[in-house]
């Protein structure tokens, strides 16, 4: 028991390494958030408008409302 909470020690341990550094700063990471947000919301308009352009939303594809993409890809929205 102890040899495999050793080794889930070293492969949390080598997770924690692998995430990217952050500014350490929760300000910094919220205005980050909210670019991604923006930037995703962008691209999620610029989608909507060539669906329309092809005739319509695809089969199995879960568009939305565009305030919430950042969500949407979290979680997944293609069947």
């Amino acid at each position: 028991m102890s040899a495999a909470f050793v080794k889930a020690a070293k492969q949390f341990d080598a997770l924690v390494a692998a995430l990217p550094l952050s500014d350490g700063c929760e300000e910094a990471q919220l205005k980050r958030i909210a670019e991604l947000q923006a930037e995703s919301d962008v691209v999620g308009q610029e989608l909507q408008k060539q669906l329309e352009a092809a005739g319509g939303p695809l089969p199995g594809i879960c568009l939305g409302g565009t305030t919430n993409r950042l969500h949407q890809a979290s979680y997944g929205c293609i069947y």
